[in-house]
């Protein structure tokens, strides 16, 4: 994890949401490890650490323990995984993940991979449970690959439900199998980021901790062309991704809202000097190596190498 993070560092991240897989096999292990990265590279990013049932939560006995050990331990987020297909029992499922979200007060986010209706009918039930709980705000679906591949209408209906409960949206810019319009969510005010889920892992050989590459993945799995719609990309992967981090930053809405930077901002930037192009467009499409890191206003990396280690 602390390689991982580095190499995402030196390429521009400084604000992370990390997965830590946590179950009653590998217990605390993997996120005692994602805890002493985030403290190794503390003055370098801000690192929010998710305690994630990547097994599921009922299907093993203590599995509820061990999470329960990691929120008392710092954990920020709870996540939850296909409370359908793996746990066969989404009542159950999501009523611990957001039982011990309200215990602990920490946001929710979670996990959809279900195709079509099964997806939406998980989704439902999160909209539910937001919603009775108050928990606007509070609760990201990651991936949701599918919840576009129904109908327009449906599509449309749960575009506004994410508005309405400002339920945020993170994605890895997956080929397209059918998900909610980039465009729509946007228009509509959803908070949408991007993440690198699979870094050469089990489940994928793609990934090398560069965001700025995985910003020209999601313009291209979006088959986006013109300059605005490159740009929406970008402004996914950088202030939308902080805005799901955190609700101080100024969501983008829409295509042609680009908020920038003003006095007072907090200095969190990459520099690409760039040869061929001044463009936003060109810094996605050339994906410069030659960048300078600031993290809180502080030289953080340059040149794709940390700063004084």
């Amino acid at each position: 994890m602390a390689g991982t993070l580095e190499r995402m560092i030196a390429r521009g991240t400084t604000r992370v949401r990390s997965y830590a897989q946590v179950d009653v096999d590998c217990k605390l292990e993997k996120f005692d490890a994602v805890v002493a990265a985030k403290e190794k590279f503390a003055g370098q990013a801000d690192v929010q650490i998710m305690t994630f049932p990547q097994a599921g939560i009922l299907r093993e006995k203590g599995t509820i323990d061990y999470l329960e050990a990691s929120l008392k331990s710092g954990a920020e987020v709870i996540g939850g995984i296909d409370p359908c297909s793996l746990d066969r029992d989404p009542k159950g499922h999501l009523d611990v993940v957001f039982g011990l979200a309200e215990k602990y007060q920490v946001e929710v986010d979670i996990h959809l991979h279900e195709p079509g209706h099964l997806g939406v009918f998980s989704t439902d039930l999160v909209l539910d449970r937001t919603r009775a709980l108050g928990m606007q705000g509070k609760v990201t679906m990651s991936h949701a690959y599918e919840l576009g591949s129904i109908s327009e209408s449906m599509s449309r209906r749960i575009i506004d439900d994410f508005a309405e409960l400002d339920i945020a949206m993170a994605t890895v810019a997956p080929p397209d199998r059918g998900q909610l319009s980039l465009v729509e969510l946007m228009e509509a005010g959803v908070r949408v980021g991007l993440g690198e889920d699979g870094q050469r892992d089990y489940w994928s050989p793609y990934g090398n901790c560069d965001m700025l590459d995985r910003t020209w993945q999601l313009a291209f799995t979006n088959n986006f062309r013109r300059d605005d719609l490159i740009e929406l990309s970008l402004a996914v992967a950088t202030i939308g991704g902080a805005s799901i981090m955190s609700h101080d930053v100024a969501r983008p809405s829409g295509v042609a809202d680009r908020p920038g930077l003003a006095v007072g901002d907090r200095a969190d930037l990459l520099l690409l000097l760039l040869v061929d192009g001044e463009t936003p467009t060109s810094a996605v499409m050339d994906h410069s190596t030659d960048r300078t890191v600031l993290h809180a206003g502080v030289v953080v990396a340059d040149q794709l190498t940390l700063v004084g280690r």
